[in-house]
């Protein structure tokens, strides 16, 4: 069969190829929007299977509790059964006998006169168990059980900022190797310029052939060092994607948030934040878990009453002569367990609950002591990134101005070819050495971001806008 084509559906196929790779090149530039921190870190906490298990873990810790809760409430059972006794004749007693006022002196009930064939029984009965005082074990085992979710959900907290730490660690190597790259290819620009430049001074015969050689020899390592800055870039922004759940492809980040401002916005923001560790929100629940153990191990001394009730059922019946009915009756009573003698048992216990309380307390004091040494050696470590950053900047400046009059010198005979490139390696050290400073004073607030318990307190307000979502 053959297609005909006419200029209207020309016209229309070439429009939809041109909206076709419109559309395309259009979500391949939306994939290349430069993502910021942010972004990343919230990428990262919706992607992360081990949040995800924490989560679970803090869902069951739940309904933990609601469980816990049903143990006020009065419990109801019901059992039944059916019974065959078999084919043997039931005889109540073992020799004939006489009822003294009712049979004839000298006659006697023969034995066989009162054997009961054997019968199939049928019993049911719902019985009600209500507790009334258990010695305090019900309202320690709910408390304990808040706890433990308590203890799950500030997991959850703890797994997310050390995710968040981790992402925040790839995302400014990253930064870091992204910015050396830019750094590799000016530098190789730079080199590039000066052959050229060398090229036509030595046409012209006012240098020699060994001049121009030494910058190519520069050139090809600065080429060198380019792809190796470019491979690196690749490696780190895998490890990056795969944290955040991207493909390195996807990934490009916006590197101006390495400035001034923006860490002193940061910071800001961090010493105006009144969040704790989720460390010592949980050391503090696990020593109220242990206060509640204790307790409810000394609830053993104490006796346990509770009511019982139920309605049971019987065939045959045996409220009306054994008739092939029902019958059935029901019945009420207290309950009541009171401890007497466990030779030592119970004290052996209370003294173990005790030592494990006071291990709990000096965990939470250790933990709080350690916290406050972290956050301030974050705190010097930060301060120090800074004036580090501040000197690496005025060097960078420094080193550009002496490039620059190098260049000019050499231009104008005054300097020779390794002076510019002594030049260019102090250049190219001392803008290094900046990328390397703003690095380090974005991990190191990062990283006192952590210790100050800002992160759970982002973990925790990411999580609040998802619910409300």
């Amino acid at each position: 069969m053959r297609y005909r084509f006419n200029g209207r559906s020309i016209l229309l196929l070439g429009t939809a190829l041109v909206l076709t790779f419109g559309w395309c090149a259009e979500a391949q530039t939306q994939e290349q929007v430069p993502m910021s921190l942010e972004q990343c870190r919230d990428l990262a906490l919706e992607h992360n299977k081990q949040i995800q298990m924490a989560q679970a873990d803090a869902v069951a810790s739940d309904y933990l509790v609601q469980s816990a809760k049903t143990k006020y409430l009065p419990r109801v059972d019901f059992a039944g059964a059916w019974i065959n006794p078999g084919d043997r004749d039931i005889r109540p007693f073992a020799i004939d006998f006489n009822i003294p006022g009712v049979t004839p002196p000298g006659l006697s009930i023969p034995l066989d006169f009162i054997s009961v064939a054997p019968r199939e029984i049928y019993t049911g009965g719902f019985t009600l168990r209500q507790p009334i005082f258990m010695g305090g074990k019900i309202v320690e085992a709910n408390k304990m059980a808040r706890y433990t979710s308590d203890l799950a959900h500030e997991k959850v907290k703890m797994k997310e900022a050390d995710v968040l730490a981790n992402v925040d660690e790839a995302f400014w190597r990253v930064i870091s190797v992204q910015e050396k790259v830019r750094l590799a290819q000016t530098y190789k620009s730079l080199l590039d310029h000066l052959v050229q430049d060398l090229e036509n001074v030595y046409a012209e015969g006012m240098t020699t052939r060994n001049e121009v050689l030494k910058v190519q020899v520069k050139q090809n390592e600065a080429e060198l060092t380019l792809v190796k800055a470019q491979n690196g870039l690749q490696l780190s922004k895998m490890l990056l994607g795969q944290i955040i759940g991207l493909e390195a492809e996807q990934i490009e980040l916006d590197s101006a948030i390495i400035s001034e401002e923006q860490l002193s916005s940061r910071l800001l923001a961090l010493e105006s934040s009144n969040a704790e560790r989720a460390e010592i929100v949980m050391l503090r629940s696990k020593l109220a878990l242990t206060e509640s153990a204790r307790k409810m191990v000394k609830s053993q001394f104490l006796p346990n009453v509770f009511l019982t009730a139920g309605y049971n059922w019987v065939e045959p019946n045996i409220y009306k002569g054994s008739q092939s009915n029902l019958g059935g009756d029901w019945m009420i009573g207290i309950g009541v367990q009171v401890p007497i003698l466990t030779w030592g048992d119970r004290i052996h216990q209370v003294h173990m609950a005790d030592q494990e309380v006071a291990k709990a307390e000096l965990e939470l004091q250790d933990a709080q002591e350690m916290i406050t040494l972290q956050v301030q050696q974050n705190r010097f470590k930060h301060a120090e990134a800074l004036k580090k950053m501040e000197l690496t900047k005025l060097s960078k400046e420094q080193a550009e101005e002496n490039l620059r009059i190098t260049k000019n010198n050499l231009l104008e005979g005054m300097n020779n070819v390794r002076d510019i490139l002594e030049a260019q390696t102090m250049w190219e050290k001392a803008a290094a050495e900046d990328i390397d400073a703003r690095v380090e004073a974005a991990v190191t607030l990062s990283e006192l971001e952590k210790t100050t318990g800002a992160l759970y307190q982002y973990a925790t307000e990411h999580t609040q806008t998802q619910e409300e979502k």
